[in-house]
């Protein structure tokens, strides 16, 4: 009968001692490393106390503390990933393998009439439960596994000790008081600390070690220091002792249990853990390759051993091969007997996947079982430990451990025990006593009720709330052995625990009651079973910690053992069992199996059966070994017996155990069992077991037969026949994983994407470009190489492509079948040969030396599949049928691990002819072989092919591409000759990032200008570090990349969340309520916009398996139709790559846009009057934008649209409102209508900067809702910069630039500094520039298929180059340009005529206005003339001195009115009620000339008279202008000649009422 080696006495004390936290500093781990140890690991032995000591508890009595173990942790230890503590499990049951099954004796019991072996221990039990506590991970519910003392360790090497216990002292104390990280966990605040002064006794200064323990003395407490020396065995005479010890083993090595394993152990147990996806399936032929170590090769051609090809892999009938799918509840599902060999099935892939995940060698890690693994040594003195270390060091440790546990941490705890009990005691008042009593009346009965079915309502306790103190009361007296203490401690603590319905705590407290009541060993207090019960269904149900519950069943089993109650302990094993964690459920099963055999009337078939079920975890847990040896304890039982079905069964899987573990007589054995009796299964099944019988056999036959005789030459096979022109090389992985929706990967290229020459051309300037951008240069750099990933017969292949190490090369070949009958291919797979080269280190001191040159070849023909992983790996087909006249294309793929030159010389196969099968034979195999997953088409033809296979013939064929014919030269013209063809010989290069592109709801269909927020995930999926990152677009302007720290918004599918998602895409902020501090202006430098874009990184690179989101905004084109936007991705390794040095990835997206609204704007110059002081700075303009609803019948889901917002975008103009109280609801716009806004636009309050380098431009805006959207920031104004650009142009320009310096503006205070532009007619033309561009955000209201509403917002764009000339966004057809006729000599008038301005440009130089009261009252009986002074206020328009000319002759009032009104339609009627024009006249000056400087406004006064009362228009003043001549700066110039002055545009009609006395 199985056995632990150690008592259940002994494994609670070894699993429960005081942990105390370790911190070295690195000279000090500097002198452990010369034992190939750390410090931890040194102390680890001697960590348990082998003398007995003392301890006081709290009422004074003295108790004895006998085997006390200490847990030493490095401080810094953080808690296991859960994948690796899964690993680490999975490996040491591995590490602890059975001995063979026929050499495995163990104990022999008489049982009835059976005869059973069991083994006498179950080490890899024993060992998975030390492992399983050590990585538990401390939890805030106890206190058993904190912290309750540190160690301070320190050389005398160090240049200053105390400076350094110092250091390491605050870095203690920062991490359990202030630092935030939740470890480690610390008992106490105070817990105990200790000095360590390490001497190395060979190096070390004796001198200085007293010293500075005196020092140490002083400082801290004697009872807190010690001077530890080891290294008494210098390093050369360690190493000396090794060489010549190394055959025997005299050498203590107390260390061997606590540190890690061998690289060379380890590769053998890991090759002991199975690789499903490569190790699928049963041999052709088994050769062998060393004494005892057979190979299985060849695995695809498998279709004589079972129906079931995947049943083949690492595991044993999975649980679907012993349940019947029923409908119904997955909570009741209902589990079949596992011996029903009809069933059998495959295991479910999602655990093979997890397993593959988890069954990679654990080399890379090395805390396999060992929490503060350190570096793996690789010389020879890595074999030993403690190479260093005398006995009488060994003596030293023991010494220091007893004195650190004796002299400080037993006094300390005690110490601490006595303050807890005291406090406890001392808060134990009426009060509380009354309360906990009235809580034990009315619910405490209910807490054990309440603990299996409630939620945890408590446990949200302060640290020194009087609960937790108890608890940690407890929990220090359990660790000193003080258990009637800790029980009585823990019974009270499960009592408030309970009441509080702190279910954690409640249950911990119940597990830990019960350990106590156990190791108290009192007959009068029986062991509480109902209390680990109840702690074990709480953790499970209710906390959900089923980590706390297997250490509490761990603890548990082992106590009902020790009672006899093998029974319950069976049920507690077999209640932790389930789909969570197959190895535990293995583990715990066989345990059971163990349980039902000990009891007192041994339950044979009990046994059995959990033995069944204990082998078919081990299988699917990958332990092979394990596997085979619980499914041969249970044949014991089955064989002989009457049991077909169940010995059936047993005997198949041992067979194929056995045959996946390279044991091939064991195999064949065991298939023979189930042809040596009358069988009760089908037929077909009988067939199958025969036919996996021969198979076998066949393969141990040929291996015995065959050894020694090599095939060296590969035969060439007729069939299939391959299109070898056709053959295409992907030098991009084709295999994306499925994504979540409204994700997608980049498209990049495809097998499925043969882009024509145009979009080839394309993709190269895009390519070109952004290596300029990159380079810095406007030419391509020596040696540029364009980026090919898609090799065919059209490409360039004269040179041999580059591909990354490391990275998959994928061949697509297209076979055909010439016959009718179909073909089998199985086993298809790339020939290559390799020559390993390293580009980065150059052999200097044998230049010519060749390297040696691998190939797969032999290991094809020898049937060692998987040789060369190492230096490149290939993927294999397992099986394609070729129907009769088919075409099929197969990809093949290789992938090199190492730098240097590959060469695919062709294909290898195996050749056989399908049968035809029968409808039974179909639907029995197909069932038999895939029922986990039948909707997996190439399962299912594994699956036949592996039940109907016949003889099948391995060969292969050459792919010897033929080149393009060479037609350069007359030689070549004249004969026949072709080129080389080199896209088959691929040189691998180091290693490179290697980007991968995700798109997150990505928008496909867009409205016209419709502004959309997607994310796009970069994710580094290379070796090295990636950089300058660019994004080089043939449609720059469609979209834009915010800052990789910008927050996005995870919208979830509903439809609630994208409307949010539109609605965020622009950043809003609250409108103020008045407006009379006018509108917000924000300056923004001026962005050049190209086709080539930087995508900020963080640091600026992106590392390894990194990855960033940036938000990405799309905006639909303004032009309807369907639209492509290229991206081509192109970044750099941050190391130096002398082969390749960029890479690039493709994606296309292709966007549907749909008509939204048009604009069509003004801007005209205003015509108030400007005020005479000197801030009234410039003229103002009136905006008119027309916006209307292009939306169309067929656009019939689009409501209506609702204008948010206009904003205005200049260096000059800030736009405003013309109304001060501007409508606070946004206007709407339905189908086919349209509105027209008036805005203000007035010269900005704030200037740009003055900065050269780069032009500032002036964002303003107003809103007509509650918010306002911030036009200024990412997206709305990328969006702007990038409606300025020019697809067409081919810009290279990456950084924002401008060439153009803002106009200079003057004061009008600043007359007499005033410099003339020397560019006349550029400062006169100047005027009439409007140079702002309006921003109209909308939104529209529209209706999806399914009937829900949706907003969507977006952006348009309409620029004003020109005051009033009209601008729209319609999208009108140009005509064709008129060429005209050449001119060889110019025309003197036409020169002449460039260098002035446009009649358009000298009629708006000036703006003016008159200012006079609209209405006056005047008696004309008694003064017939009335007298009403008017101010003509004239402003400068312009950046240079203008001069001036106003004229008030006498003129016709009517004939001027009219003729104003024909020259400006938009003028309103007159209708003059004088009786005559000759009532109105100007007095005083008729002509006035002056000049007027830049940006400059002048007042001058005017008289009008009227004779007679009506309504009079002032409008007839001529105000004329031109350019100053010579001495026109002379203001007394008083005359000058008429010609050169234009007259101005006139004012429109300014009506005064002169109103008679009679009439008032």
């Amino acid at each position: 009968m199985a056995q632990c080696t150690q008592s259940a006495q002994e494994f609670v004390q070894n699993a429960f001692g005081p942990t105390v936290a370790v911190l070295c500093s690195h000279d000090a781990e500097v002198l452990a490393q010369k034992n190939n140890l750390s410090v931890v690991e040194m102390l680890r032995p001697f960590s348990c106390l082998t003398n007995e000591a003392h301890i006081r508890d709290p009422s004074g009595q003295i108790h004895t503390v006998r085997n006390l173990r200490l847990i030493l942790n490095e401080m810094n230890h953080q808690p296991q990933a859960p994948m690796l503590m899964r690993k680490m499990l999975q490996e040491s049951v591995n590490r602890c393998q059975p001995p063979p099954v026929n050499g495995n004796r163990g104990n022999v019991i008489t049982v009835g009439s059976y005869d059973l072996q069991i083994g006498s221990s179950t080490a890899w039990y024993e060992t998975y439960r030390d492992v399983f506590l050590q990585l538990l991970t401390p939890s805030d519910h106890e206190f058993i596994q904190h912290y309750v003392a540190c160690m301070h360790v320190v050389s005398t090497s160090h240049a200053d000790p105390m400076d350094q216990f110092a250091k390491l002292s605050q870095q203690q104390h920062f991490l359990q008081h202030t630092s935030k990280s939740p470890y480690p966990k610390w008992l106490v605040p105070n817990i105990f600390k200790y000095y360590v002064l390490l001497h190395d006794n060979t190096d070390g200064e004796e001198e200085k070690a007293e010293a500075v323990y005196q020092s140490m003395k002083t400082t801290y407490s004697p009872h807190t220091c010690h001077l530890l020396r080891i290294n008494s065995r210098s390093l050369n005479a360690a190493e000396t002792t090794i060489l010549n010890s190394e055959g025997s083993s005299n050498m203590p090595d107390p260390w061997s249990q606590y540190v890690n394993k061998s690289s060379e152990q380890l590769d053998t147990l890991d090759s002991d853990i199975t690789q499903p996806t490569d190790d699928e399936g049963f041999p052709d032929r088994v050769m062998e390759s060393g004494p005892e170590n057979l190979e299985v090769t060849n695995p695809s051609d498998t279709s004589l051993l079972t129906p079931d090809s995947t049943d083949d892999g690492p595991n044993d009938p999975s649980p679907d091969d012993v349940i019947i799918p029923t409908q119904g509840n997955s909570l009741n599902e209902v589990i079949a007997h596992p011996l029903d060999q009809s069933i059998e099935t495959k295991r479910s892939r999602e655990e093979l996947d997890s397993f593959n995940s988890a069954d990679t060698p654990l080399l890379t890690n090395n805390k396999i079982l060992n929490s503060e693994g350190g570096m793996q040594p690789t010389s020879k003195r890595s074999k030993f430990h403690g190479a260093c270390l005398t006995l009488s060091d060994h003596d030293r440790l023991r010494n220091f451990i007893h004195e650190f546990s004796v002299r400080g941490l037993l006094p300390y705890i005690e110490r601490m025990i006595r303050i807890l009990s005291d406090q406890l005691a001392a808060r134990k008042g009426l009060h509380r006593f009354m309360f906990s009593a009235t809580k034990k009346w009315f619910g405490g009965k209910q807490a054990e009720k309440a603990a299996v079915t409630g939620l945890d309502m408590g446990g949200k306790y302060l640290r020194e709330s009087p609960e937790l103190q108890m608890r940690r009361l407890a929990d220090l007296a359990f660790l000193v052995q003080l258990y009637e203490l800790a029980y009585t401690s823990y019974h009270t603590a499960k009592r408030d625990f309970g009441n509080d319905q702190a279910w954690a705590h409640y249950a911990g407290a119940l597990e830990m009651a019960a350990v106590s009541a156990f190791m108290l060993g009192s007959m009068q207090k029986a062991y509480p079973t109902h209390y680990m019960e109840t702690a074990v269904t709480t953790y499970l149900n209710t906390c959900k910690r089923p980590q706390f519950a297997t250490r509490a069943v761990l603890m548990s089993t082992e106590i009902l053992k020790a009672r006899g109650m093998y029974a319950e302990a069976a049920m507690e094993f077999i209640r932790m069992t389930g789909e969570d964690s197959d190895i535990r459920s293995a583990i715990f099963l066989e345990q059971a199996a163990h349980c039902f055999i000990n009891m007192r009337q041994p339950m044979v078939r009990k046994y059995a059966f959990h033995m069944i079920l204990a082998g078919h975890r081990f299988s699917k847990a990958g332990q092979r070994k394990h596997a085979l040896r619980s499914y041969w304890q249970a044949l014991q039982v089955y064989k002989g017996k009457g049991w077909t079905l169940a010995e059936d069964h047993i005997n198949f899987t041992i067979g194929r155990q056995s045959f996946n573990l390279k044991r091939l007589e064991n195999a064949t054995t065991a298939y023979k069992h189930l042809l040596t009796y009358k069988s009760k299964q089908p037929p077909d099944q009988q067939n199958a077991f025969f036919k996996d019988y021969l198979s076998v056999f066949k393969q141990l036959v040929t291996m015995q037969s065959q050894e020694g005789n090599v095939q060296t030459t590969f035969s060439q096979l007729p069939l299939p026949v391959i299109n070898k022109p056709s053959t295409r090389v992907l030098l991009t992985n084709p295999r994306k994983t499925i994504l979540p929706d409204n994700h997608i990967f980049a498209t990049s290229v495809t097998f499925d994407r043969i882009f024509d020459p145009t979009e080839r051309e394309e993709w190269q300037d895009l390519e070109e470009m952004a290596v300029m951008v990159a380079t810095g240069q406007r030419n391509l750099p020596a040696g540029y190489r364009p980026n090919l990933q898609l090799l065919h017969g059209k490409t360039d292949n004269s040179v041999s492509p580059l591909v990354v190490v490391g990275e998959a090369v994928t061949v697509e070949l297209v076979l055909e079948n010439p016959l009718k009958v179909s073909l089998t291919i199985s086993d298809l797979m790339l020939r290559w040969k390799f020559t390993p080269v390293d580009y980065e280190h150059v052999n200097k001191e044998n230049p010519e030396q060749q390297p040696a040159v691998v190939s797969n070849e032999a290991d094809i023909l020898n049937e060692k599949r998987n040789q060369l992983d190492e230096v490149v790996s290939t993927e294999s087909i397992h099986e394609i049928v070729l129907a009769g006249s088919e075409y099929k294309p197969v990809h093949l793929s290789v992938t090199p691990h190492q730098t240097g030159e590959l060469h695919i010389l062709g294909v290898a196969y195996s050749l056989s002819a399908q049968q035809l099968l029968t409808t039974k034979d179909e639907i029995t195999t197909t069932d038999f072989g895939n029922r986990e997953n039948p909707d997996s088409p190439q399962k299912d033809s594994k699956s036949i092919s592996r039940g109907v296979g016949v003889i099948s013939v391995q060969g292969g064929q050459d792919l010897d591409i033929q080149g393009p014919r060479l037609n350069g030269t007359k030689v070549e013209r004249c004969s026949v000759m072709y080129g080389p063809d080199r896209r088959l010989d691929p040189v691998v290069v180091p290693p490179m990032p290697l980007l991968e592109v995700i798109f997150n709801s990505f928008p496909s269909t867009l409205l016209c200008g419709e502004v959309c927020s997607s994310v796009v995930e970069f994710t580094n999926k290379g070796f090295s570090p990636l950089q300058k990152l660019l994004v080089s677009s043939n449609h720059p302007e469609m979209f834009s990349f915010g800052a990789f720290h910008t927050p996005t918004n995870q919208s979830q599918p509903g439809k609630d969340s994208a409307n949010q998602s539109k609605a965020s895409v622009y950043r809003t902020v609250q409108c103020s309520g008045s407006r009379e501090g006018g509108c917000v202006e924000s300056t923004v430098d001026k962005c050049n916009i190209s086709h080539v874009t930087e995508i900020p990184l963080p640091g600026g690179s992106l590392p390894p398996e990194g990855s960033i989101s940036i938000p990405m905004f799309v905006r639909g084109p303004d032009k309807s139709g369907i639209h492509e936007i290229n991206m081509l991705f192109y970044y750099e390794s941050s190391e130096e790559n002398a082969k390749m040095r960029h890479r690039t990835l493709h994606h296309t997206a292709v966007i549907h846009s749909s008509n939204s609204i048009s604009l069509t704007a003004t801007a005209l110059r205003a015509h108030s009057g400007e005020r005479q002081d000197a801030e009234a700075t410039g003229t103002s303009l009136v905006v008119n934008l027309d916006i209307d609803n292009m939306n169309q019948v067929h656009d019939s889901h689009i409501i209506e649209f609702s204008i948010g917002q206009v904003s205005c975008v200049s260096n000059t103009w800030a736009l405003d409102s013309l109304d001060a109280n501007t409508q606070t609801k946004e206007p709407k716009i339905s189908g086919g209508e349209s509105q027209r806004m008036c805005f203000k636009a007035t010269k900005c309050r704030q200037h740009p900067t003055e900065n050269p380098g780069k032009e500032q431009l002036v964002f303003t805006s107003v809103a007509f809702g509650k918010q306002r959207v911030d036009s200024s920031a990412t997206p709305c104004r990328d969006f702007f910069f990038r409606s300025t650009f020019d697809p067409s142009k081919r810009s290279l320009e990456l950084t924002p630039s401008s060439k153009t310096a803002t106009p200079s503006t003057m004061s009008p205070t600043e007359e007499t500094s005033v410099t003339l532009v020397t560019d006349t007619k550029t400062a006169l033309e100047d005027c009439i520039k409007a140079g702002l561009t309006l921003i109209v955000l909308w939104k529209a209201f529209v209706v999806d298929e399914e009937g829900f509403h949706h907003t969507l917002v977006g952006q348009h764009h309409i620029t004003m180059e020109t005051m009033g000339k009209e601008v729209t966004t319609v999208q009108t057809t140009r005509r064709p340009r008129e060429v005209t006729p050449l001119k060889i000599i110019k025309d003197p008038e036409t020169e002449l005529a460039k260098k002035e301005p446009s009649a358009e440009v000298m009629g708006q130089l000036l703006k003016y206005s008159l200012q006079y009261s609209e209405v006056k009252e005047h008696d004309f009986t008694k003064q017939r003339i009335c007298t009403l002074p008017v101010s003509l206020n004239v402003y400068n328009c312009t950046s240079t001195a203008v001069e001036v000319a106003i004229e008030t002759a006498d003129q016709d009032n009517t004939s001027a009115m009219a003729e104003r009104a024909a020259s400006q339609p938009d003028s309103y009627p007159l209708r003059a009620t004088s009786t005559s024009s000759t009532a109105f006249s100007w007095v005083g000056h008729i002509t006035q000339k002056l000049i007027l400087p830049p940006h400059a406004p002048h007042q001058a006064p005017l008289h009008a008279c009227f004779s007679a009362p009506g309504v009079y228009n002032l409008a007839n003043t001529k105000v004329l202008a031109r350019s100053p001549q010579e001495g026109a700066g002379d203001p007394k110039r008083s005359g000058g000649e008429r010609s050169g002055f234009v007259l101005q545009q006139r004012l429109p009609p300014s009506l005064v009422t002169i109103v008679g006395a009679s009439v008032s």
